[in-house]
């Protein structure tokens, strides 16, 4: 089916058919305002009410149900909004529209209910991600077009610059979230994102690495998974390598505030402000979705820490999703929002090298995660 007949089946026409590059446009730029409709939808929780309602529903089944739900002091919500907002939904593909008043839950809406750190995601990504981009342009043209950004000095602090926020048009993207009460959404995304591709030991092996080989080598720290949150990925390491321990499995976060950790060990480590890396020798460093926040020279600063800290026989996983076809947007949201990238293997291959560091195995995949592994340059027999 060709790229025009897809578009036509995703506008619900009732088959493929030729449908013009204009409308093709239209349907493209349009999508931002459509966009602006989804955290309306996660609010009001209109994807749990469509799939828990079982069948068909119609706006103002929808409606009673959001205010049925409602606390004493919320106001009442008319049927407009839920009947638009429905409709805007199946216009993004996130319900299924049958007729004129009736709406249906679809697999991506039931996706959104099992998995529901992607309701977070989408609250995130349309949320900052839309303000970003609305000021990329604006930002490029009052700094005669300098580029790259760096990562607190993007279209997104320049929205707050322009609204007199001075404070908040200094800080990084996670700092203003926070200040706004919006991080709390953010971590609940990523403990699952918008789709888990099995644990990490099996995403990895089934790349083709060897984590039992890498797991094997010398060091008393088995993984030190940096930004690693509350543990989730070490604890998928620890099912399938039950003889590590917490002493084994280190989580080294910059947020105090994450106390006590079950299973593995919790070391506190800001490495954009911290000089060094403080475990040395540790048989893998992970990290897992951390680069692609980060401009190309705060990611060398990170690399070269790690390299430093790095043992001939240590590895540095990192998983990311790679630049292609699939992954386009997301690129987008990490340059509005952070100064940061997807990478491609040429842009991988150059920071190993200005960090100390060459590449011993890496896996590139059209659709979720790839796996770079890194080791201390002159390590890796030919």
């Amino acid at each position: 089916m060709s790229f025009l007949n897809r578009i036509g089946t995703l506008l619900g026409l009732s088959k493929p058919s030729p449908i013009s590059p204009g409308a093709v446009l239209a349907a493209t730029v349009t999508k931002p305002a459509s966009l602006g409709f989804v955290p309306v939808a996660v609010h009001f929780r209109l994807f749990d009410i469509l799939v828990n309602h079982g069948g068909p529903a119609t706006a103002d089944d929808v409606t009673k149900a959001v205010n049925a739900a409602r606390s004493e002091n919320d106001p009442e919500i008319c049927t407009r909004l839920i009947s638009d907002t429905l409709y805007i939904m199946s216009g993004l593909g996130l319900v299924h529209r049958i007729d004129e008043e009736r709406f249906d839950a679809n697999a991506i809406t039931r996706h959104m209910v099992s998995m529901p750190s992607a309701q977070e995601g989408a609250l995130h990504f349309t949320t900052e991600g839309m303000m970003a981009g609305a000021f990329l342009m604006k930002k490029l043209q009052d700094t005669n077009f300098s580029y790259p950004f760096a990562e607190a000095s993007g279209p997104f602090q320049y929205a707050y610059e322009l609204m007199g926020e001075k404070k908040l048009s200094k800080e990084h993207t996670y700092a203003i979230m926070e200040a706004q009460g919006r991080m709390d959404s953010f971590n609940k995304f990523m403990v699952g994102k918008f789709l888990k591709y099995g644990t990490f030991p099996e995403r990895i092996q089934s790349l083709g690495y060897d984590l039992r080989a890498a797991l094997s080598a010398p060091g008393s720290v088995a993984i030190v998974d940096i930004g690693g949150g509350r543990g989730e990925l070490l604890l998928e390491v620890q099912s399938a390598f039950p003889h590590l321990t917490a002493e084994n499995l280190v989580v080294q976060e910059f947020n105090t505030e994450i106390s006590e950790l079950d299973g593995v060990r919790l070391m506190e480590w800001n490495y954009k402000t911290s000089p060094a890396q403080p475990i040395t020798g540790a048989r893998i460093y992970s990290l897992q979705h951390i680069l692609h926040n980060l401009p190309d020279l705060d990611a060398v600063a990170l690399l070269q820490k790690l390299s430093n800290a790095m043992a001939p026989t240590s590895r540095l996983l990192i998983s990311e999703y790679a630049r292609n076809s699939t992954y386009t947007h997301l690129h987008a949201s990490m340059i509005a929002l952070y100064g940061g990238r997807e990478r491609s293997p040429a842009e991988w291959r150059q920071l190993a090298s200005v960090s100390g560091l060459e590449i011993g195995f890496e896996a590139y995949v059209v659709g979720g995660e790839s796996l770079v592994e890194m080791r201390k340059a002159g390590q890796i027999e030919e």
